[in-house]
């Protein structure tokens, strides 16, 4: 097996809607995502976390904007196909079109 890292993307805008909706929407939501969790079974190593605040470091110090990443997880898969259909019936892409989640392969370390 492989193991894939998995990262959500949203824009600002909707990071504030979900800072807004009701305590009771956002609990339904996360139970959405817990139940996708579950039933995602062997394939979840990790669920990990939900992201803010980020933002690009470089060698000069300065900020070159802002990231769009909201959180992220840890699967894993036979192959990026089987990933891709894993991810597929995730809850973060019926939010709205303006989410979306992308797929990185583990690669192993030069040399090892």
């Amino acid at each position: 097996m492989n193991k894939y890292l998995v990262v959500y993307h949203a824009p600002p805008s909707f990071s504030k809607k979900m800072e807004e909706m009701k305590s009771e929407d956002k609990m339904a939501e996360m139970g959405r995502w817990q139940k996708w969790f579950e039933e995602s079974g062997d394939a979840m190593v990790d669920m990990g976390a939900p992201l803010s605040g980020g933002t690009n470091v470089v060698k000069s110090g300065k900020k070159t904007g802002e990231s769009d990443v909201v959180g992220y997880s840890i699967i894993q898969a036979k192959t990026m196909d089987a990933a891709k259909k894993i991810m597929k019936t995730h809850p973060h892409l019926l939010q709205d079109n303006s989410c979306a989640i992308e797929i990185h392969e583990s690669a192993p370390l030069p040399g090892q």
